[in-house]
């Protein structure tokens, strides 16, 4: 599929950092990416959690481009900040996970991201929109909100995929399934026993788990991925598998692509949006294509 993407010239606008993000790394490549991108932006910092989806509302139509320096939690933020603007969204960086920039082939690399921002070639890819919010890169439910859980709360010392993988590691062993029913224009699903549902607009999360293998941004659809119940043991073959991107060939799994998708469990769980656990279900959730703007290199 040919991306649909414009080039404009960048001519400055408003960054949006996380001085708290990447375990306390942010602030150190705030400071790094302040002299890469040089004195025509305004820095604004976010000093409590959802600060930057404020921030960003209230720049938004009245900027060029606004850039979210942090993790995918901070990128969402201001995604949603600006949605249903003209403004255009940067991307630096800086977090834990960084799964938005892996789906986009972002550099990972503060330098270079801030010469892809200014680069100004637009993306146009895919949102979710999910209980009457936006979400770029992934809605998790079940054991994927539990793990991000414990990792929000727990793991401080970790950053990348080690933190994601300690984090796995906690809950493999103790997380118990749940009754899901899933409903999309294609496919009804009523499993007695899930571990997790994750509704993903690209191929990695976790810190570049490559969880669905061939999904795109900018497609117009979903890609879902379920995992029936496992027994604990089991469980850690699975994961490599999925380290390896063989998992699809797992009888428990099941993997396949929409355009809405409804989501029911019992009893009622958490939501992984974004890495930022927030909500329970039932949850519905619509892909709204080629909708937001993005600086890509």
């Amino acid at each position: 599929m040919l991306m649909t993407t414009e080039n404009i010239v960048v001519q400055g606008g408003v960054v949006i950092y996380n001085p708290t993000a990447g375990r306390g790394q942010g602030a150190i490549l705030v400071e790094q990416a302040k002299m890469h991108l040089g004195d025509s932006f305004e820095w604004v910092p976010t000093l409590r959690v959802g600060h930057a989806t404020e921030l960003a509302k209230s720049y938004a139509g009245k900027v060029p481009t606004i850039v979210a320096c942090g993790g995918d939690g901070t990128v969402g933020d201001v995604a949603r900040g600006i949605y249903g603007t003209d403004t255009n969204l940067g991307v630096i960086p800086v977090g834990t996970g960084n799964d938005f920039a892996r789906n986009l082939g972002l550099p990972l690399n503060v330098e270079e991201a801030c010469l892809a921002i200014m680069g100004g070639t637009i993306r146009y890819v895919d949102v979710g929109e999910i209980n009457g919010s936006i979400f770029i890169n992934n809605a998790g439910v079940g054991f994927d909100s539990h793990v991000m859980k414990t990792m929000n709360s727990g793991i401080r010392f970790l950053r990348g995929r080690p933190a994601f993988m300690l984090a796995i590691l906690k809950s493999i062993f103790v997380y118990k399934p749940f009754h899901l029913t899933v409903q999309t224009e294609d496919v009804n699903l009523d499993i007695p026993k899930a571990l997790l549902v994750s509704v993903l607009n690209g191929q990695v999360y976790a810190a570049g788990l490559p969880a669905a293998p061939g999904a795109e941004v900018d497609d117009g659809r979903m890609d879902v991925l379920i995992l029936d119940n496992v027994h604990p043991i089991k469980r850690l073959g699975l994961l490599m598998m999925l380290q390896r991107g063989s998992h699809v060939q797992h009888p428990g799994i099941r993997l396949f692509q929409a355009r809405s998708i409804k989501i029911n469990a019992v009893p009622p769980q958490q939501i992984n949006i974004d890495g930022e656990v927030r909500g329970s279900t039932p949850i519905i959730i619509d892909v709204k294509a080629r909708t937001l703007r993005v600086l890509i290199r």
